[in-house]
Formats: C-alpha cells, structure tokens, sequence
C-alpha cells in the first residue's frame, strides 16, 4: 500500500506530503544515502539499479531532499539549472533543475585555490547569480521579476559540477531525473564580487571568455540557449515554494550554464573573464 510521508524539506522546516509506494520508498532512500554520503567522500555510487530510479519528478525530488538530509550541512543558497526552454528542449528535460549549494563548498572571493579531491572529475562552468537582499518568505501568490526590483545583487559566478552516479544506458528522462536527485550535478560554487550596474545588461548576448589551461576558451551559450537570469530566479523561487521552501536575505541563486563546461584536474588553472562584471581565477591542487 502506499505510505503517506511526511517530510521536512530545505533548511527553513517547512513540512509537506508527498505519497509514496512504500517498497518504492525504501529503494528511493537507499539512493539518496548512497549519492549523500557519494557527495562527502567525493566518489561514485555502484548503480543506481532499476529498482532505484526515480520515475517521476515527485520520487527525484524526494531522493535529492533526502540526500540533503544525510549530506545534514547548512546551505549558502540553491542552483538552478535547464533554465532556457532550448536547453531543456537539447538534453531533455522538462523543467528546470534545482540543487542546493552547500556552505562548506561555497567560495565567496574572485581568487580561489581549491582541493582537487573535493572536485573529482568535475567541470566547471560560468553562471549569473544573485544574492538575495531581502526575505522571499512563502506567500499565496506567484513571484514575478517586478517583485525583486532592488531586492538581488548580481555576482559573476563558477559552478563546479558533477555527478554521483553513471547511467550511459538511461533515457533522456531517466539521466533528467537522476540528475535532479544528484542535486542537480552541483558539487560546489565560487561568487565573484557583487557587481550593481547590472540591470541594463544584455545578458544573453553577454560573452564570457572561460579558459583552463592552454585549452581553446569555453564555446557561449547565446540568445535562446541562455536564460534571462532574474526570470530563472523568479522560477525557482516559485518552484521552491510548490515544495515549501522560502529563501532568506543573504542567499545566492545561481541561474544556469552560460559556456559549455570544462574538465578541471590537479593544476587546472581556470580563468573566468565576464567583461565589465568581474573575472575568477581559480586553481586547483
């Protein structure tokens, strides 16, 4: 029969119900702690098997929720990612993917020397971000961008993404949902300095020049493979709160990939050049 769970969700302990079938369920949590504790040991999980996979958006949501609970760190703010319709369109996702960004591996000056055993074949990629300047409590109605007006400070920003798991043989759905229940690829995140003048800013014609290494620069993602990021953010606000989860002043929002992702190893140094809004530097050791 199914199991009508009760689950806190995020870090603000709002509780919601999703339902479950219960075998289902013991699958779903023997993902979620192995990707969790995966996530701590930066390693790969064996499978997932079959039986594990998430089958619906709901089931990946849960898993990533309760690996959140078994990672059991404070988070600095969420990611989202799949934030333009072309980009769910090409790698067949059906709505956006959301991940928490944890504190302990979240960076927050525009020089960087970070441990390569945290990042394991990791890549890292350019996004825009905001940090929240106020509270977006739950609310009855529907967050738009006219709402954050003077609310958000936008930051130059370098995920630094990875999976948990491996599924070459999967569908396009079954790699979207395990990616949403592997926090959405996320494994860490650097904010460069808080840049104001940014609302005049043609953000899916902006080019950022993202090299590592002697390698050729990182290809863009321009006009519809980019989002705008304010309306990325609107949406996972309100995705967030379809779950119960508000955000609070002091947050970061990360808004997507704006180059192709690059693969960092031991040495890697990257530079993430984003024109009048700031550069990263990072390297790895």
């Amino acid at each position: 029969p199914p199991l009508a769970h009760t689950l806190q969700q995020g870090r603000r302990g709002i509780l919601s119900k999703i339902t479950i079938d219960r075998n289902k369920q013991q699958h779903l949590d023997a993902l979620a702690k192995k990707l969790g504790q995966a996530w701590l040991n930066s390693s790969l999980i064996d499978g997932p098997n079959p039986a594990e996979l998430p089958e619906n958006r709901e089931e990946a949501y849960y898993v990533q929720d309760q690996m959140a609970s078994v990672i059991s760190e404070p988070l600095s703010g969420w990611k989202v990612g799949a934030t333009s319709a072309k980009m769910r369109e090409l790698d067949g996702h059906g709505d956006v993917i959301p991940g928490r960004i944890f504190k302990s591996v979240t960076y927050v000056s525009a020089n960087q020397q970070l441990p390569i055993k945290r990042f394991l074949n990791a890549r890292a990629e350019t996004e825009f971000a905001f940090r929240l300047q106020a509270d977006c409590p739950l609310r009855d109605s529907s967050w738009t961008v006219a709402d954050l007006a003077g609310q958000v400070v936008l930051h130059p920003a370098v995920e630094i993404i990875g999976n948990r798991h491996a599924l070459p043989e999967g569908t396009k759905a079954q790699k979207s949902l395990m990616t949403i229940a592997d926090n959405g690829g996320g494994i860490g995140f650097v904010f460069g300095e808080a840049f104001h003048d940014w609302p005049s800013l043609d953000f899916r014609n902006h080019q950022i020049r993202l090299q590592v290494d002697e390698q050729p620069p990182a290809d863009n993602f321009l006009g519809e493979m980019r989002c705008e990021p304010l309306q990325a953010l609107v949406n996972l606000l309100n995705h967030l709160a379809s779950r119960g989860i508000s955000l609070k002043a002091g947050d970061f929002v990360s808004t997507g990939a704006a180059t192709v992702p690059q693969l960092v190893a031991t040495g890697s140094q990257v530079i993430a050049d984003f024109g009048v809004i700031g550069t990263i530097r990072l390297a790895f050791n």
